[in-house]
């Protein structure tokens, strides 16, 4: 029954058979009386449920204290909460049982230790198999994982020809399932078996194959033309000629942050707040001035004890080392830390000119001239962050700021991590995922690249290329990969979102050979003065209006502090 279910269900329909099964064996059943509440909205959601006995009913509360309104009735057979599996979100509903209930539940540590597991052998099994390639000996960890990514699966049949002798070749291959005959001029010579490859030679030139290949059984092959070998790594000569590049710091721990370019020597008592310029889930950012001298800055205060209930203490720490690693015009500078028994505090860059988000939706849409004009710093700031091994992982119009000039900042740097090789943290925007992270595949710096995508999109559209009120119908079009454009769009618009958002991370614009050159020298960009941009010579789309150093105009109103926070002496960062 629970595979059943399963089926339907994007969360499994990508994944192995056994995976499939690992995750139903993973289900265990918990029972509930009538009139029980099974699930509470707002609360934050740990299960999936598949109900084997019993009756529940779906109520949304409209108003926080309203009564709630009746959604659905949910029977033997159905399921609820699938959502939790991804991320810890707050539940959207409450699920009352009308009967007593006996239930089938799967947890999201489960689910994501299972499917990480699986993806992680998948990907490491293709890697290794790759490195037995004596011609791609020169390739880089990151690099081979990249290429494992950019091979395609095919399938072929018993007796049906691969390769055949004679002909021009392009393709190399390696064997995942099956077994795969090697005959020349009519008469076998050798039998290929899982993890054995041929036609390397197609990656070096355009040889005519020297033998036929033929699938001796069901096989499974990974393969990838030459074309597209060059242009996500590079020729082989230019690989294996290449200076050495040394290795890539992976250690953010600054020894004396004091020397950090950007650093300002501000007691936290000589601060006094302002107002507040926003609110998150785990804290307020504030608008504080400097007694002494009357300069202004943003205090992003963290509550301690929200932090460590949702055990992201390591999260915190690593945002603030993350932004002293970057110092760049269009990256909101980190400028001192500071602590106390309630909070974790962060002194930033002031920018008063209010969240891009507001812009846009006060405008409905950008023109083709304003939408590269907020998109080119981004880029720009993803090309130092990824130059560090960095992947931001937040792009969105509320994560961009402009500045009193209306030159773009990008703050919010808690989903920012180094990585080196591919991280399997789900997190991010749900219209902003990229495919990679909802299948649990595991993901790098490709991600920026599909978000940058979705961001170019929605600044011309004025709304996401995938919609709807429901995440898990936005994972669907995700999955499904059906880009549709309005009319307005021109066609080089079109080109560079449709690249961006390449199903296929290896095949990405801007995660392949050339970098983020890539995306300046497309035909969108062309004629756009990025040194102009750099040296803020441009003149902005949007010129915000600010009346003086500490004016909050710009951003919402928000009452005073609720109450007071409780102390956490548990955790005491070394900051």
């Amino acid at each position: 029954m629970i595979s059943a279910v399963a089926k339907t269900s994007i969360l499994f329909t990508d994944l192995s058979d056994k995976e499939k099964q690992d995750c139903v064996d993973a289900f265990y059943m918990v029972t509930a009386k009538a009139s029980e509440t099974v699930i509470q909205q707002g609360d934050v959601g740990h299960n999936f449920y598949v109900i084997k006995e019993g009756t529940l009913k779906v109520e949304v509360e409209l108003k926080r204290g309203g009564a709630g309104v009746k959604y659905a009735d949910l029977v033997a057979g159905g399921s609820f909460g699938e959502l939790a599996l991804l991320y810890n979100t707050p539940r959207a509903a409450t699920v009352t049982a009308d009967t007593d209930v006996v239930l089938y539940a799967l947890d999201r540590e489960s689910y994501r230790a299972i499917t990480k597991h699986h993806k992680g052998v998948n990907a490491d099994d293709t890697v290794d198999f790759l490195k037995q390639v004596p011609s791609l000996k020169s390739l880089k960890p990151r690099e081979f994982n990249r290429l494992a990514e950019a091979m395609e699966e095919e399938e072929h049949d018993t007796g049906s020809t691969i390769v055949l002798q004679g002909e021009k070749g392009d393709y190399f291959y390696i064997i995942k399932e099956g077994t795969v005959g090697v005959s020349k001029d009519g008469t076998e010579v050798s039998a290929l078996k899982k993890g054995d490859f041929f036609g390397e030679a197609a990656l070096l030139t355009e040889d005519t194959r020297n033998a036929t290949c033929t699938a001796k059984s069901p096989s499974t092959l990974l393969s990838i033309d030459r074309a597209n070998f060059i242009e996500l790594l590079g020729t082989l000569d230019e690989l294996n000629n290449r200076a050495d590049e040394g290795e890539i710091k992976t250690d953010l721990t600054p020894s004396d942050v004091t020397q950090h370019k950007d650093f300002h020597d501000i007691q936290f008592s000589d601060l006094e707040i302002k107002g507040t310029l926003g609110c998150g889930a785990f804290g307020r950012v504030k608008l504080v001035k400097q007694k002494t001298t009357g300069e202004c800055f943003a205090l992003k205060c963290l509550t301690k004890t929200d932090i460590v209930a949702n055990n992201l203490q390591e999260h915190i720490v690593n945002e603030r080392n993350v932004m002293l690693e970057l110092s760049h015009p269009f990256i909101l500078k980190l400028h001192n830390s500071f602590k106390d028994t309630r909070y974790i505090y962060f002194l930033l860059e002031l920018a008063l000119g209010g969240e891009l988000f507001t812009f846009l939706r006060k405008a409905g849409r950008f023109n083709e001239k304003a939408s590269k004009f907020y998109a080119a710093p981004v880029i720009l700031a993803f090309e130092l962050m990824h130059s560090k091994s960095i992947v931001y992982r937040d792009l969105k119009p509320e994560n961009l700021i402009l500045d009193e000039k209306g030159y773009i900042k990008v703050v919010d740097f808690g989903l920012a991590k180094v990585v080196t090789d591919r991280t399997w943290t789900l997190c991010g925007t749900p219209d902003y995922l990229a495919p990679e992270i909802i299948l649990s595949k595991g993901h790098d710096r490709a991600v920026d690249y599909w978000a940058a995508g979705i961001l170019i999109y929605e600044m011309c559209a004025g709304f996401v290329p995938y919609y709807s009120d429901d995440p898990m119908e936005v994972y669907q079009l995700i999955l499904g990969g059906d880009l549709k454009f309005p009319s307005h769009f021109s066609r080089p618009c079109m080109d560079i979102c449709s690249k961006l958002l390449s199903q296929n991370q290896g095949k990405r614009l801007g995660n392949m050979k050339n970098g983020v050159k890539d995306i300046i020298k497309h035909k969108w960009f062309a004629g756009f003065d990025w040194a102009g941009l750099l040296e803020r010579k441009l003149a902005p789309p949007i010129a915000p209006v600010i009346k003086a150093k500490d004016d909050m105009s710009n951003f919402d109103e928000y009452p005073d502090d609720e109450g007071d926070v409780e102390e956490c002496l548990d955790w005491d960062p070394d900051l």
